[in-house]
C-alpha cells in the first residue's frame, strides 16, 4: 500500500497490524476448540519502517524498540524509542478500569505483577513513534 501510494502514514501502518491481528484472531478462534489456553496467550508487535529516511516504529504490548549509537567515547549509547503497554502501568490500569466499570477484576496483582484478569499483562494499545 506505501509503495502504491508512494507515501507511509499512521493509517498504513494501523491497517498493516489491525491485518496481522485479524489473522491472529481467526487463528484463535478456529484452535479454541483444540486448545483453549491459545485464548490465554498475549501477543506482542514490534514494526519498523525506514520511509525515504525517516524510521517509523509501531508497537502493541511488551515490545520496546531500542536504537543505538555510538556516544562520544566511541562507545555504544541504547535510546528507547517506543514506551510497552502493558498492566504494570499505572495509566493502562486506569484506562482499562475506565473502559470496564462493571469489572473489578480487570486488573489484579498476581504473582508479583499487575495483571488483565489475572492471566496476562498485555494490553492491546497502538503507538507509532517517527
Amino acid at each position: 500500500i506505501a509503495k502504491e501510494n508512494d507515501s507511509i502514514s499512521e493509517d498504513i501502518i494501523k491497517n498493516a497490524v489491525t491485518a496481522t491481528e485479524d489473522g491472529f484472531m481467526t487463528l484463535v478462534r478456529r484452535s479454541f476448540g483444540i486448545k483453549p489456553l491459545i485464548a490465554a496467550m498475549g501477543s506482542c508487535c514490534l514494526v519498523g519502517v525506514i520511509w525515504k529516511g525517516t524510521l517509523y516504529i509501531a508497537n502493541l504490548g511488551d515490545s520496546r524498540a531500542v536504537i543505538g549509537s555510538t556516544g562520544r567515547s566511541n562507545k555504544i549509547v541504547a535510546k528507547q524509542l517506543t514506551k510497552e503497554h502493558n498492566a504494570c502501568k499505572a495509566d493502562i490500569r486506569r484506562e482499562l478500569k475506565s473502559l470496564h466499570p462493571e469489572d473489578s477484576q480487570i486488573v489484579v496483582m498476581k504473582h508479583g505483577t499487575w495483571r488483565i484478569k489475572g492471566i496476562i499483562q498485555v494490553f492491546i494499545s497502538f503507538s507509532l513513534t517517527k
